[in-house]
């Protein structure tokens, strides 16, 4: 949450907001140059074996697959060889990349990763590789990002160019803290989700008056998806054109999955069709444009132009150059005309915020913007899908995982790491409508939502304590459950819900080095603790995890969090046959936004000097600490982490609860 010195910073930017913009577009230059040196670096100096060992590249690929895909683009299949483990590839789907061949003057083929295939990965690239493609080894390497970069500046362009009278300027004034939020009286409205709770019907109300911008916090669990969905329909039932974004794809994905479960509304997904869940195909643009029937004649155009070239010879070939050239214009005008119907006549278009700039929407504004994740957006990421509204809704949650910032400036980290939401919510504060927003005409424009659906009571009350006010509280149908419902064994050893495995007194001392990855790679971002892993507290983890198994627990419902990418690399080589069947091993910040009926939690951390690293960010441990269920197990060293206020709370808490286990108890046996 906001600081003293981030208010002290809002009361500048309401000052002088035109300074505020100049400062904040300085520092996105600035985050895009470090990251242009930072894809530089990473590639300088290293061969492709070394690149490949830090998960940044793959080498000797074979092509198995080749189809067709939207616009002339290919989908290609490419398979890494058996010993490579694709888990440890730190590029996912969206990811742009370059597939060569590496022969002098061989193909360099531009594309993006759509989705991982058992060993091999779909890629969808800009061409097909040629015909001889299928009999050499190929190489795939990451590519660095810009488009980002530039459609961050044309927003912060476009906001700062705006007039004071206009949808855009109203909306700049209320975000730039120089005027308050307004709401109007909320005529009355029926909810079409009938389990909605109080602070979930006051969310809604909220979103349904507001002139302006109107802020949802969704603690982990307190049905924050299930809110915007309701805000959703409610406005396209009052005739309403809305845009619904979000940072990454994975949660515009999630909440387009949940809309199309509803039906009934017209929705369309914008975006290369890697970046999109195949479960939303059938929303994608491309999917739509070409079930419109117009792709049909457009395809027959280009196929004559194709002709047309091929067989063009002397004076005659000019004039055939210059049909075909005609011919391919008319296909894309007749293609562009087809998206611009689609898209027009759709109740929700569904983008990522930088999706939010796609071309197909020229100009056109939304009667309402929907940001989810808000809290993850740098202001120029959000900026891009705010430009879109005349009204602005924003979902998040300050206490999970903020925009990762790769400048190290203090300048820039105060400018980028900062929200939108954060400083609105800080500026403006919370407000108890009832489920008819009956709150006045302006001020607050902030409801939190409190109870939570997914924690065992003892798991949540931790996180209520520490990070929300003692606000939150568990729903009765979650409050008491247990894995003994799920038909698993007790475990006396390990007592309740809440369970921390003290490794104090172990002498098992963390690492830094390779640890499973390449020497020097900086984990999830930490500058001052690059590679930092634990042996010990990896074969404990590990033997906890196949203890809880043999209590009769399914794999699939059991996760470990790791909060050090080494560590998870040990981790995954000791735990090979369970993820294979199911268990997941993985970063904090690739669970956010995920849950298991069970979770295993390694803080890592082990020295003498009480050093936390990034652990220092309490937003991470949050995250980490609320994906649970009904079982949660930290593995920590409280000689190491008790004497920070927060990690010594969490080791009083669960000793109150009688979960407290020294590592010396036992070594983690299988109970059967």
């Amino acid at each position: 949450m906001p600081t003293g010195a981030d208010l002290r910073y809002n009361r500048d930017m309401t000052a002088a907001p035109e300074r505020y913009l100049a400062e904040l577009a300085a520092a996105w230059r600035a985050e895009r140059a470090a990251s242009v040196a930072q894809f530089a670096a990473e590639r300088a100096g290293k061969s492709l074996a070394q690149r490949a060992a830090a998960g940044r590249a793959l080498a000797s690929l074979t092509i198995a697959d080749e189809r067709g895909a939207s616009r002339g683009r290919a989908r290609v299949l490419v398979e890494a060889p058996p010993a490579v483990d694709l888990d440890e590839l730190r590029l996912g789907p969206g990811d742009p990349v370059v597939l060569w061949d590496g022969a002098a003057g061989g193909q360099r083929l531009r594309g993006v990763i759509e989705r991982r295939e058992g060993q091999g990965l779909w890629l969808v690239l800009e061409d097909f590789p040629d015909p001889q493609a299928r009999d050499r080894r190929w190489a795939l390497d990451a590519e660095a990002p810009e488009i980002t970069f530039e459609r961050g500046d044309r927003a912060l362009a476009r906001l700062a160019g705006a007039t004071a009278t206009s949808d855009l300027g109203r909306l700049r004034a209320v975000l730039l803290l120089a005027q308050p939020p307004a709401r109007r009286p909320q005529p009355t409205w029926h909810p079409l989700d009938a389990r909605l709770d109080e602070r979930q019907l006051a969310a809604v109300a909220l979103a349904l008056s507001t002139l302006d911008v109107a802020l949802i916090h969704g603690p982990p669990g307190t049905g924050k998806t299930r809110t915007l969905l309701e805000i959703v329909r409610q406005r396209v039932a009052r005739g309403e054109k809305l845009l619904c974004t979000a940072p990454s794809n994975a949660a515009v994905d999630h909440l387009g999955a949940l809309l199309a479960e509803l039906g009934g509304l017209r929705v369309v997904r914008l975006g290369h069709p890697a970046r999109i869940s195949p479960a939303l195909t059938e929303l994608s643009l491309d999917a739509q444009v070409e079930a419109d029937g117009a792709t049909a004649l457009a395809r027959q155009w280009r196929d004559r132009a194709r002709a047309l070239r091929k067989n063009a010879h002397g004076k005659a070939g000019r004039e055939a150059f210059a049909e075909a050239r005609q011919l391919d214009r008319d296909a894309a005008a007749e293609l562009a005309n087809v998206e611009r119907a689609i898209t027009e006549r759709a109740d929700v278009v569904l983008a990522t915020c930088t999706g939010a700039d796609h071309p197909v929407l020229g100009d056109r504004v939304f009667d309402a913007v929907i940001l989810d994740e808000a809290t993850q957006a740098p202001d120029p990421i959000a900026l891009v899908a705010a430009c879109r509204g005349k009204q602005l809704i924003l979902a998040g949650d300050p206490r999970q995982l903020g925009p990762v910032v790769i400048h190290a400036g203090p300048s820039e980290r105060r400018l980028l790491g900062s929200t939108l939401f954060e400083r609105l919510a800080a500026s403006y504060g919370s407000v108890a409508p009832d489920a008819t927003g009956a709150t006045g005409a302006t001020g607050a424009a902030t409801v939190m939502l409190e109870q939570q659906h997914r924690m065992h009571a003892a798991i949540m009350e931790f996180a209520s304590r520490t990070m929300y006010g003692g606000k939150l509280r568990a729903a009765p149908a979650v409050a008491a459950h247990t894995l003994e419902e799920l038909g698993a064994l007790p475990d006396d050893a390990r007592p309740g819900p809440f369970v921390l495995i003290d490794s104090a007194g172990k002498d098992w001392t963390e690492r830094r080095g390779s640890g499973g990855q390449a020497d020097g790679e900086s984990a999830e971002h930490d500058d001052a603790d690059p590679s930092t892993y634990n042996p010990g507290h990896a074969e404990r983890v590990a033997a906890e995890a196949r203890r809880l198994l043999s209590r009769g627990l399914a794999p699939q419902d059991v996760a470990v969090i790791a909060a050090y990418d080494a560590q998870v690399r040990r981790l995954r080589q000791l735990l090979a046959a369970e993820r294979a069947s199911g268990l997941m091993v993985g970063t904090v910040d690739g669970f956010q936004g995920q849950e298991r009926e069970a979770i295993l939690v390694d803080l890592v951390r082990s020295n003498e000097r009480g050093e936390l690293g990034f652990l220092s960010d309490l937003r991470r441990s949050n995250v980490a600490l609320t994906r649970a269920r009904r079982f949660l197990l930290v593995m920590a060293d409280s000689a190491t982490l008790g004497d920070h206020p927060y990690y010594g709370e969490l080791v009083r808490y669960v000793e109150a609860l009688g979960g407290h286990v020294s590592a010396w108890a036992d070594d983690a046996e299988p109970l059967r």
